[in-house]
């Protein structure tokens, strides 16, 4: 009983500190909460913008227009204005959700640029390059392709050769027989002879796509070395590295 007395004296000598505390608890569950709610919100619309332009980022270019679209789908008569629009809806998506899908959003977005805005989209393509991330790396190789379309090949190697130090998602193999490219171009075939050589020798790549194509140029190169590579395999991902990516040699 005298606890019972001696704890409802404290309470009321207490109340109001406790309420005033209780009241603030109160509030900063309720602003976290909301909060919460705005940016879960927020990355769901940015997702959602983001796919509207990746819809148009896979349109189909024909002339005159299928009959029939998948939902969602999209189709355009040429292939400027599909990459006029790939870019302003992508632009969009940087604009309005630069800190959730920013950075892809401008690399996607300079891609298509470089078709009809060549100077800008490089211009977007080296600062990107910068960044030490997933999209970075993309950059450096978009950026490394452009140089190659422009017949720069030593800023193209040089690119390469800084993206085979910090490959981040760009399979090793795949930036090899780009650079190999190169030196072809530059007529320096012993060190593109190399590099193919290395690639079709890999078992986990001599049945791909990849090492296919590696395979081709070094009979075109050195056919005497054709002999010493392994026998190909059943390949993993038909047409492509292990996994199902897809080749894009530049």
């Amino acid at each position: 009983m005298d606890q019972y007395v001696a704890t409802s004296a404290w309470m009321k000598g207490h109340s109001r500190p406790i309420l005033k505390w209780l009241t603030i608890a109160a509030v900063v569950i309720a602003v976290a909460v909301i909060t919460w709610m705005f940016f879960s919100r927020r990355a769901k619309n940015a997702g959602e913008a983001l796919a509207r332009a990746m819809a148009v980022h896979e349109a189909v270019v024909q002339n005159p227009l299928p009959a029939n679209l998948p939902l969602g789908a999209r189709a355009f008569t040429t292939e400027e204005e599909k990459h006029r629009e790939a870019y302003k809806a992508f632009q969009e998506v940087a604009s309005q959700y630069a800190s959730i899908n920013g950075d892809l959003a401008r690399y996607l977005g300079a891609t298509h640029q470089l078709h009809f805005e060549a100077d800008k989209a490089e211009a977007t393509l080296k600062e990107l390059s910068q960044k030490d991330s997933d999209v970075g790396a993309h950059a450096r190789k978009a950026l490394a392709g452009r140089y190659v379309v422009l017949g720069m090949n030593e800023e193209a190697l040089a690119e390469y050769q800084k993206l085979k130090a910090k490959p981040g998602p760009i399979p090793p193999a795949l930036i090899d027989v780009s650079m190999a490219r190169v030196y072809e171009a530059m007529g320096k075939n012993q060190e593109a002879v190399e590099l193919y050589f290395a690639v079709a020798s890999n078992k986990d790549i001599r049945s791909t796509g990849l090492g296919s194509n590696a395979a081709t140029r070094l009979a075109v190169l050195a056919p005497e070395k054709v002999g010493q590579l392994p026998a190909p395999e059943t390949p993993n991902a038909p047409g492509g590295l292990p996994g199902g990516m897809p080749i894009q040699v530049r």
